[in-house]
């Protein structure tokens, strides 16, 4: 075990060749300078908290509410309890067609008509539109419990601590009209940390890969009749092109937020030119009826992490050159050649130089199967922060058998273990 362990160290070192600095700032998230009220950079993958300001302190956040309705219907289309093509009717709860659309976006539909849960999906997400918002949360509330109810279980779901939700289109409580919790005042509005709101945008990115398509689009349509199909632009990437962009960051999306208690808000999916994905979230990023300095400031802030930190990214399938094998001394093949299980990026402070370690697993079974997850490397990521709601060992290098193998005899796993003790 102790030469595998220095077998690893020497070859995760070759691929971080980088000078010391203090362990305790080795992996901290960058603070965040840029005038927002708030705002959070995480890598998409793994959950990594890259930037941050105010990340855990709660505030409005208007129709990035959207986000969790849209992760309710993701999570019941993946189990199976809705499909895509079910026909949703909309109620009297819902209908905003006697309500101005320059002030309450809404589609041009009214109770009685029916959308499919694709549709008001898209809808919700492209127009933000707050009827399909209202339609698909009342579809999706469980009998005997309120829709308001229902989102605040969402939310726990997805351990969105103390979290507030009133309804699912991110409206003032007194503008919900029909939707209003009459018991909550005028005023309330649904309060997330950009933590959480991170958090839901991780889930429906890992539950809907085609959102970047989606939330990019320049139109979106649906039926009214079965022949009569209503085609609307959107307006998120009309300003995309104009902004302030020297490293080529691509905006896959995600979801806006408009109002005067949120300011300015964006919840972003951007991409490198090295192709890392981050999951990005600013609140009060300028007026409320600003359509630039969102976007801008996104952008900016997604720099400034890249100034400042460095990834390093193993491959799934990739064998490390100097790392081939592990020991696994109760199965036959006990110098089990390895490989990385999974891609995984680790982003640290530029100049930093991690130290590795090399854990095998305690395998019990008759058998180790091929790719079967048998060891993983870790680092001392001091500093290092992740959601809360990310999977187990986010920071580590997980490594998989190449052959399948079988459990040695008796008499081979006493000799091996007097030799090794």
């Amino acid at each position: 075990m102790r030469r595998i362990k220095v077998i690893g160290v020497s070859v995760v070192m070759l691929f971080l060749m980088t000078t010391t600095v203090s362990a305790s700032t080795l992996a901290k998230p960058l603070d965040i300078k840029q005038d927002v009220s708030s705002a959070i950079v995480i890598d998409a993958g793994t959950g990594q908290i890259l930037a941050e300001k105010n990340s855990d302190e709660l505030g409005p956040i208007a129709s990035q509410s959207k986000l969790l309705t849209a992760y309710a219907v993701l999570k019941a289309i993946d189990s199976g309890k809705i499909k895509w093509s079910d026909k949703v009717t909309i109620s009297k709860k819902a209908d905003l067609s006697k309500q101005d659309s320059h002030m309450f976006s809404h589609l041009a539909v009214k109770a009685g008509d029916r959308l499919t849960v694709r549709e008001l999906y898209n809808t919700m997400i492209t127009l933000s539109s707050n009827d399909s918002a209202f339609a698909l949360a009342e579809y999706l509330t469980p009998k005997k419990m309120t829709t308001a109810q229902a989102l605040q279980s969402w939310a726990e779901e997805l351990q969105l601590t103390k979290s507030k939700w009133y309804n699912s289109a991110g409206q003032v409580n007194q503008d919900a009209f029909e939707n209003k919790v009459t018991s909550a005042p005028d005023n309330a509005v649904n309060l997330a940390s950009p933590k959480h709101v991170a958090m839901i945008a991780r889930e429906i990115v890992r539950l809907d890969p085609d959102i970047r398509k989606l939330a990019t689009s320049t139109h979106v349509s649906y039926h009214l009749t079965k022949n009569y199909v209503v085609n609307e632009p959107t307006e998120m990437t009309k300003n995309w092109p104009y902004l302030i962009n020297p490293n080529h960051l691509i905006i896959e999306g995600l979801k806006t937020g408009s109002t005067p208690e949120s300011g300015a808000a964006f919840t972003g999916i951007i991409k490198d030119a090295s192709g890392h994905e981050f999951i990005t979230v600013v609140n009060g990023a300028a007026s409320y009826m600003d359509e630039v300095q969102r976007y801008q400031k996104t952008l900016n802030i997604v720099n400034a992490v890249l100034a400042d930190k460095q990834a390093t990214t193993f491959s799934k399938g990739t064998v490390l050159s100097q790392a081939k094998h592990v020991d696994l001394p109760r199965m036959k093949q006990s110098h089990m050649p390895v490989k990385i299980a999974q891609t995984k990026t680790i982003w640290v402070n530029k100049g930093s130089k991690l130290t590795p370690e090399i854990k095998v697993f305690n395998v019990k079974g008759k058998s180790v199967k091929k790719n079967q997850k048998v060891a993983n490397v870790t680092f001392n990521l001091s500093g290092a922060q992740y959601l809360p709601n990310g999977h187990n060992h986010n920071h580590a290098v997980e490594l998989a058998a190449t052959q399948k193998t079988t459990k040695a005899n008796f008499i081979v796993r006493a000799w091996r273990s007097i030799v090794h003790s």
